[in-house]
């Protein structure tokens, strides 16, 4: 069908009712019928967006994938493609292999990942097949939720760091990576649900919503890193806790800080807001820097200098993915401003 661009008077329909006619081309198009549902929502800049029920229905069809499998298929292959099928917003993904049965490991791989991911069921199950169904309501959801969702378990994530720094206690590094396995499935519940808003339309900036949900998943994987670098060597912690005790605290009331700065940028549109996360993001990666030029030369041995320093590497990792996502945080509040920006500072009247 060709573009349709025309101009239509609005007309008076009853005492307080406007209605404007729809264009012939596109009601034949569609298939449009006297008495037919259409789905209106109204976009952030006020236009609307008219959807007949035939083609919302056709589109919700469309969203089962089918995976073919042999004995040859590799368990890793496997486990990403119903990954990327899950977060492209798929709703019923089936596995089939064209032999006779499923290998045992294969069953194993599918069974772990559909654990993984949030609202994923095995449905059904023959020797051959698996059929996995996802039960979301993508109305549930909202990506400023799906961020804090993310945020509260880095703020996990980083209280038990420093709990293992202070005790020297293995036990607090496992429940990090424990933390860290939730935050991988919140992650990939909402990369799935800005593919499924991206599919019906009207939502703005999900590009940039899908970059900073990429940059908090990459602070996950930073934390991660240093649990596993002291799991090897638990007998630095008590010399790093003896030199950094203060710092430590100071920069997790930083980071929870900037990661409150940054929510609430999102959920309030404030720019001076979203501009503080920014600024003092930069100001922890400096803190950093300083902490680690004053710490790693107290530590002398080979083995202990590449902890250390592993470590503020990652630190640095973090601060420069917040710094990310404290930048595109300005860049969804600018851009929801629609070209009318205010940057005059507010006073209290009195």
């Amino acid at each position: 069908m060709s573009k349709i661009v025309e101009n239509r008077k609005v007309q008076r329909f009853g005492r307080s009712t406007l209605m404007v006619s729809l264009p012939s081309e596109w009601v034949k198009s569609v298939g449009l019928k006297p008495g037919d549902i259409v789905r209106i929502e109204v976009r952030e800049d006020g236009s609307l967006l008219i959807i007949p029920e035939s083609l919302m229905e056709k589109r919700l069809r469309e969203k089962e994938a089918v995976i073919r499998i042999d004995h040859t298929t590799p368990e890793e292959v496997l486990v990403r493609s119903i990954y990327a099928m899950y977060i492209a917003g798929f709703d019923k993904i089936t596995i089939e292999c064209s032999e006779q049965y499923i290998l045992t490991q294969q069953l194993h791989a599918i069974r772990n990942i559909v654990r993984m991911l949030i609202g994923a069921e095995i449905v059904e199950q023959t020797a051959n097949r698996v059929a996995v169904q996802i039960f979301i309501d993508v109305e549930k959801y909202g990506l400023e939720n799906l961020v804090l969702r993310m945020i509260n378990a880095l703020k996990s994530m980083f209280d038990f760091l420093l709990l293992s720094i202070k005790s020297g206690r293995k036990e607090h590094l496992k429940e990090l990576m424990e933390l860290e396995y939730e935050l991988d499935r919140i992650h990939a519940l909402a990369v799935r649900y800005t593919y499924v808003l991206n599919i019906f339309g009207g939502t703005p900036f999900l590009t940039e919503y899908r970059a900073l949900i990429k940059d908090l998943e990459d602070i996950g994987d930073a934390l991660t890193n240093v649990a596993e670098v002291f799991t090897k060597n638990t007998g630095i912690l008590k010399k790093l806790n003896e030199c950094l005790s203060y710092q430590l605290e100071e920069l997790k009331e930083m980071l929870f800080y900037v990661f409150d700065l940054v929510y609430d940028a999102l959920t309030k549109g404030d720019v001076y807001t979203a501009t503080k996360a920014v600024d003092m993001s930069i100001e922890i990666s400096k803190f950093v820097s300083k902490m680690e030029s004053d710490v790693l030369p107290k530590f002398s041995t080979v083995e202990e200098y590449l902890a250390v320093k592993t470590f503020f590497d990652k630190l640095q990792l973090v601060c420069n993915h917040l710094q990310g996502a404290a930048e595109l945080s300005f860049d969804i509040v600018l851009g929801k401003c629609k070209g009318n920006i205010d940057l005059r500072k507010k006073t209290k009247a009195g």
